[in-house]
């Protein structure tokens, strides 16, 4: 039986984002992504494939989401001096704002061999709009970025991870290639080490990682995602 690739979702590198409360627990330390950038040189990172799921092989794929300006600044110079390709996934309303990139810093991705794809507009969760919402999130953001970039966009990965099939058929049907959920993603936590790091990549989320996913998805399904957040929100921002 062929290994599945892993495909890791990185968010910040080196600080934490200032627009969402928690975001801390995903802004990787520098010196951290350093050590697993040096151990996924030496695996050969792959492409995405086009069924997002990954073929067989070892090499991991490497995203990141929401285009925090870290991913330029302290992310993009280890890439480059290992020669690693990554994509990462833009959120279209806040491009040029505070903590997030400009569109010059995402175009020189563009052009050093880094793929550039969509994360919606606005960063809203998808599950919770209207048809006419869904649809801007989808099809705009994907004409924002092939608008300013000059290249087309076959990649999106979804907002928050939250998605059901009539989402999947409509990014499909707005013409993306390949969609990226919270399913087919490792999301790289700021806490771990590199043995911890090295042993999710070679055998997926440790037992403490999938208990603390399997609390946090019944509690999303039992409190309803937006009261959720407000619970999350309140007992992140007292830590």
């Amino acid at each position: 039986m062929k290994k599945r690739k892993m495909i890791l979702a990185y968010h910040s590198v080196g600080a934490h984002p200032i627009k969402e409360i928690g975001a801390k627990l995903y802004a990787v330390p520098l010196y951290r992504f350093r050590e697993q950038m040096e151990y996924a040189a030496n695996k050969e990172t792959g492409p995405l494939p086009s069924t997002s799921l990954g073929a067989g092989g070892d090499s991991p794929i490497i995203t990141f989401d929401d285009g925090d300006i870290t991913n330029y600044l302290n992310a993009y110079p280890i890439l480059k001096e290992l020669d690693l390709k990554a994509y990462f996934f833009i959120i279209g309303t806040w491009v040029g704002t505070p903590g997030y990139m400009s569109w010059k810093e995402i175009e020189e991705l563009k052009n050093n061999s880094m793929t550039i794809g969509s994360h919606g507009m606005t960063h809203r969760i998808l599950t919770e709009l209207s048809d006419e919402e869904l649809n801007y999130e989808l099809r705009e953001s994907k004409k924002v970025l092939e608008s300013h970039l000059k290249t087309q966009v076959d990649y999106f990965s979804i907002p928050r991870g939250l998605c059901n099939e009539k989402i999947i058929d409509k990014a499909r049907d707005v013409g993306y290639k390949t969609i990226l959920t919270s399913d087919n993603r490792i999301v790289v936590r700021s806490g771990w080490d590199l043995n911890h790091f090295i042993k999710v990549l070679e055998n997926g989320y440790s037992l403490s990682d999938m208990v603390e996913n399997m609390i946090k998805n019944s509690l999303r399904g039992i409190l309803g995602i937006k009261n959720y957040d407000r619970l999350r929100s309140a007992l992140l921002s007292k830590s």
